[in-house]
């Protein structure tokens, strides 16, 4: 089963190619602290978690936890006792007021090598916790968007060492399924496991069920998946049926308690005779010819929905093409070195699947330009008299009109959908040139959004459910923070970033120094004067806003709604108003 490449084209109603950036604003903002009773619980990697997994999945930990069943400004944290802490601010007299809400049992000493503590809500009655040690809890909670002084106090119906003695992890997603007569609750674990070679990613699905006649949580299944490198996002498809994972490299399932994990027949090793690279446009085909050609016997032959192309004889490209084409518009070019370019106008700008319906197996899709020519040295042998013994260095692209900041990824990061019961990628999204920058929660019941750089913006989308009897994966174009790509990616220090849910602002965090804050309502005062002709022109610029954060000491987590930005430390939250 192939994979659905899924095109993320942006709203043109959504962007503004006339903004031109942000101005300094010297005002400063209303904040207001709190000094927090008992300090946030902090877990720092010790000797045997020295890889840049643990380093990233240690350093980025949110110790701030926002409860999207509760509309008011209520936040969770847990401190240095292994209790959870709520604290409501109120936006009308600015104050804080905070309780305890849950005792973590401790059944296991805390020692170096364990995981921070975690909290997450499912839904509006239940919360898991994580202890960092191997055991993680299932909690009733009750509702939880009553006043202070009316909640009640959290109970423990069901804890589980998942992962085995000695395998901690963090809880990365969690969600709830209802009928009648049972209730189901997944969790999304993410650990780190060390094998010969590297350390690798581990998510673990584990799923509990509730039947209402017993009230008692029972685990019913356990599913796996295991990778190399770092996950940048993952979270369960709203229905349950499937995994959406970012990451720079494949994942693929290992353990499934309830299917069977069939392994794929292995494929002989295709014979690449050429090559294709696409663009929204067009489409070019390279092959190499034979040394000493006669471009007389080379024939491409191009209609609307087919292609042939042959050279004395032997056909390089045969077959149906998987969409429409404009086969008047067909160009080629025959290189000194033999190579030939194809060049193809698409009827429809959209991103095809495959080059020829149902695939071909002598052709190979290149999704960087700049690896045509290194891809061909190395499989010339198939299509030349003479052995190629070695490749050669291909110098890539000229960087030097870009800034640093500009630069692509080396690594080919992906977004992927994989279904639950077959076990296979059933879309993916190139993010390579769409840098990942960070996910946020726009609605309840759906998996967060993802904001990726798009130019110079950052384009907020939104992944749907696969719709029923349809093989579409919708991921829509939600917002957008204009020109904020390009702004974050100068701030080398940077630890957090977000933005609010209506997208007025935008919001990059060091670790202990500085808070940068990009309002893009437009400045009505922002002008430039035209040399030649003297006037004064209205350009459209938001405003950048600076505080100063370093006598707070290291920033643990922050979390942006549309009128504040909650910043917690060791000792502090903080409110400011935008």
């Amino acid at each position: 089963m192939s994979s659905s490449l899924v095109e993320l084209r942006p709203n043109r109603c959504l962007l503004d190619h006339e903004f031109e950036g942000y101005k300094f604003n010297i005002h400063a903002l209303a904040h207001y602290t709190y000094e927090l009773s008992i300090p946030v619980d902090k877990v720092y990697p010790d000797d045997v978690q020295y890889s840049f997994v643990h380093a990233k999945l240690f350093a980025l930990h949110s110790h701030l936890v926002v409860d999207h069943w509760d509309y008011s400004y209520g936040y969770y944290y847990i401190d240095n006792k292994q209790q959870v802490q709520k604290i409501y601010f109120d936006s009308f007299t600015q104050k804080f007021q905070t309780a305890v809400v849950y005792d973590i049992p401790a059944h296991t000493e805390r020692k170096p090598g364990h995981f921070n503590l975690c909290l997450s809500f499912p839904s509006a009655n239940l919360a898991m916790v994580s202890d960092g040690t191997g055991y993680l809890h299932i909690i009733e909670t009750g509702a939880r968007n009553k006043a202070i002084g009316q909640i009640q106090t959290w109970q423990t119906v069901h804890s589980s060492l998942v992962l085995g003695e000695g395998k901690y992890f963090n809880i990365v997603d969690s969600r709830t399924q209802q009928k009648d007569d049972w209730e189901l609750a997944h969790c999304l674990l993410q650990s780190v496991e060390q094998n010969e070679a590297q350390f690798d990613s581990v998510l673990t699905w584990v799923t509990f069920e509730l039947k209402k006649k017993e009230n008692n949580w029972t685990q019913t299944s356990f599913r796996q998946l295991r990778g190399k490198g770092i996950i940048h996002y993952a979270a369960m498809e709203t229905n349950c049926s499937a995994l959406y994972v970012a990451s720079d490299n494949p994942f693929k399932f290992t353990v499934d308690s309830v299917s069977e994990i069939l392994e794929k027949p292995k494929e002989e090793q295709k014979k690449i005779i050429y090559t294709w690279l696409q663009t929204t446009e067009d489409i070019t085909i390279t092959l190499k010819l034979q040394t000493n050609f006669d471009k007389n016997l080379l024939h491409v032959n191009v209609g609307p929905l087919s292609i042939k192309v042959s050279y004395a004889g032997k056909v390089f490209l045969e077959g149906k093409l998987k969409h429409k084409v404009e086969s008047e518009f067909t160009t080629w070019n025959v290189q000194e070195s033999g190579q030939v370019d194809i060049l193809i106008t698409k009827c429809e700008s959209i991103l095809w699947d495959n080059l020829i319906e149902g695939g071909d197996k002598n052709g190979e899709q290149i999704l960087d330009a700049s690896l045509v020519e290194e891809t061909h040295r190395r499989l010339a042998h198939l299509c030349s008299e003479l052995e190629v013994t070695g490749d050669k260095l291909v110098p890539g692209l000229s960087t030097q009109e870009f800034e640093e900041c500009d630069a692509a990824s080396e690594e080919d990061t992906v977004l992927v959908r994989m279904d639950l019961n077959s076990h296979e990628v059933t879309h993916r999204i190139p993010l390579s040139v769409h840098q990942y920058l960070f996910n946020i929660k726009l609605e309840i019941d759906e998996v967060p959004a993802l904001a990726l750089r798009h130019d110079v913006d950052a384009c907020i989308w939104q992944p749907y459910a696969q719709l029923v009897n349809s093989d579409t994966w919708p991921v829509k174009h939600q917002g957008t923070l204009l020109a904020f790509g390009y702004v974050q990616s100068s701030k080398q220090n940077r630890k957090f970033v977000t933005c609010p849910p209506n997208f007025a602002y935008s919001v990059v965090c060091e670790a202990s120094k500085h808070i940068f804050i990009y309002k893009k309502s437009y400045d009505d005062n922002c002008h430039l004067r035209k040399r030649t002709e003297g006037k004064m022109i209205s350009i459209k610029c938001g405003q950048q806003r600076i505080l100063n954060i370093d006598k707070y000491g290291e920033v643990l987590g922050i979390n942006a709604t549309n009128e504040y930005l909650f910043v917690l430390t060791q000792t502090t939250l903080i409110a400011i108003q935008i």
